[in-house]
């Protein structure tokens, strides 16, 4: 599911990155919760509802993006090949530079 460098990625490796990408997101949620965790060990118990209330949200998150890269993943596996997908244009919106990054190495671009 990888092209050719320079040359318009197909919709299942596009789809391939945007699952690993989603990977990796949902990998910092994890060490975020870890954090948060830590945090409320150490936090008065007057102030611990607050933390855990952010802990739960942290959790909804990694939630989000775990079934969001589960369905990608699927996607892949049934999507058509050779269908080429333009996605220049969408790169450029990516505003965080590594993800671009990533995401143009793994597309070959």
């Amino acid at each position: 599911m990888t092209t050719d460098a320079g040359a318009t990625p197909n919709l299942a490796a596009v789809l391939e990155a945007l699952s690993v990408e989603m990977s990796l997101a949902a990998e910092a949620c994890g060490h975020l919760d870890s954090a948060l965790g830590k945090i409320l060990e150490n936090t008065p118990a007057e102030s611990r509802l607050a933390v855990m209330q952010e802990l739960h949200t942290v959790d909804h998150l990694a939630q989000h993006i775990t079934a969001i890269t589960d369905f990608t993943s699927k996607l892949v596996q049934a999507a058509p090949e050779g269908v080429p997908l333009e996605v220049q244009e969408a790169l450029a919106t990516i505003t965080l530079g590594a993800v671009a990054e990533r995401l143009k190495g793994r597309l070959g671009l």
